[in-house]
């Protein structure tokens, strides 16, 4: 063998020996794991020492562990083996790890999964009655106990809007996996289509804003036909289009304004122009609010698995069209049921799922704080207080929105509810 061949030789096994030296504890256990496969190392951010994409094989039907299987997608921070683990339990997809207000507060590990039937966590076929309530929180079951034996210490769950929600539906369904639940501006609904949304928006700010809010929206209707040219252009350009229609899409969207701009503050509404104003500056003012995409082919499908739990299990809200029935054809409230039924998806709603979440939350679930912004449309239906024998705590920021965060808080109301979460973990929150 002559010298170029054994520098070469010795070259390629210094460098195989340099990348088995790179890998860590984490790593390594995590390769060693039955179903986990490791898709590689992902932003990571300040807190942690290393983070990875991974999948975890789980059934299809927690029932049948046997039958069908897909892979979930995940997403770990590693700060340390001893150090609390934050899991945000996504709603939707989960295309990164994120930063969880928990776990900057605890100076923990975080795990980010994204929710079944979203993203890259399909399976195939695609059977929407295994899109369920029991089923999410079992898949949060199963990662939980394959991560608990790596890290063995306080474990905490959270999430924001529908994030929280499963964050909630999972500590019900497994009360003993979770030490402390904190789930953000997670609604609880009382129905299919809760009623309490339109007394929200009835009530919400003062008179004047609300009235303002109105005459906007008269607005939109009234100078429809000038508006209009200019929507077809921006959708145009988007390549949307609408199952319904890009008119009837319009109309649903001038509904829609007022929640989208409760929900996140993004407009004041005493800042709204009304009939005066020209089409191009009422366009100006409905776009970056809502912008017909949520009416959109490839809005609508990007959240298909949301409104099918939405329309068959969680509830969620419709549009009052009684103020607006100079303009609309509509008799009755519009539910979201328009969003599945072109694709022949079954909308019957299971009753039993929301009286057995709302007894779990105000007499059984301990340990759990609700976040909400007073403003926040969501608010509405969210838990606001806690009416049994639940060891709880719910702090809602005033003036808040959809983002409201714990840190948020004013500095007696934030102390607080770190002595609570102090009291639950066993620790001083926040970690310094």
């Amino acid at each position: 063998m002559n010298k170029l061949s054994v520098s070469v030789l010795t070259l390629l096994f210094l460098i195989a020996g340099s990348l088995f030296a790179q890998d860590s504890v984490l790593l390594m256990k995590l390769r060693q794991v039955n179903g986990i496969e490791v898709v590689g190392p992902t932003r990571k951010g300040p807190q942690f020492s290393e983070a990875y994409e991974i999948r975890f094989t789980q059934p299809v039907d927690h029932n049948n562990p046997d039958g069908p299987k897909f892979t979930q997608r995940m997403f770990i921070g590693h700060a340390g083996f001893d150090k609390p683990m934050v899991m945000s339990t996504s709603g939707y997809a989960a295309g990164a790890l994120g930063n969880a207000e928990p776990a900057q507060l605890v100076k923990g590990n975080l795990i980010r999964v994204e929710h079944r039937y979203f993203g890259k966590s399909v399976p195939e076929p695609l059977d929407w009655k295994y899109l369920s309530v029991s089923q999410s929180a079992s898949d949060l079951h199963a990662i939980v106990q394959l991560f608990r034996q790596l890290y063995p210490g306080k474990w905490i769950s959270t999430g924001h809007s529908k994030d929280g929600q499963t964050a909630m539906m999972f500590k019900a369904f497994y009360p003993d996996d979770i030490d402390v639940a904190i789930p953000y501006v997670a609604p609880l609904n009382i129905a299919k289509v809760d009623p309490r949304i339109d007394i929200f928006l009835a009530t919400v700010g003062t008179a004047e804003e609300r009235q303002k809010v109105y005459d906007y929206q008269i607005a939109l209707f009234e100078k429809k036909k000038e508006i209009m040219p200019l929507v077809e252009e921006y959708c145009k350009k988007k390549n949307w289009t609408f199952p319904m229609g890009i008119e009837r899409a319009y109309d649903l969207n001038v509904l829609e304004f007022p929640f989208a701009m409760w929900q996140y503050g993004s407009f004041k509404p005493m800042n709204l122009p009304g009939m005066e104003a020209t089409a191009q500056k009422l366009y100006d003012v409905m776009m970056p609010v809502t912008d017909l995409n949520w009416f959109s082919d490839s809005g609508i499908k990007a959240f298909l698995p949301h409104y099918y739990q939405a329309m068959t299990e969680m509830g969620y809200y419709g549009y009052n069209v009684k103020p607006f029935t100079k303009y609309l054809s509509d008799t009755q409230t519009i539910t979201y049921d328009f969003t599945l039924t072109p694709y022949g998806i079954d909308t019957t709603f299971n009753p039993k799922t929301l009286p057995f979440l709302h007894d779990f939350v105000h007499n059984k679930g301990d340990h759990m704080l609700y976040i909400y912004g007073e403003l926040d449309t969501w608010t509405a239906t969210g838990v606001t207080q806690i009416t049994g024998k639940a060891d709880a705590m719910v702090g809602i920021l005033k003036g808040g929105y959809h983002g409201s965060s714990i840190r948020a808080f004013p500095e007696e109301e934030r102390n607080r509810i770190y002595a609570k979460l102090s009291e639950w973990l066993g620790f001083h929150v926040p970690v310094e």
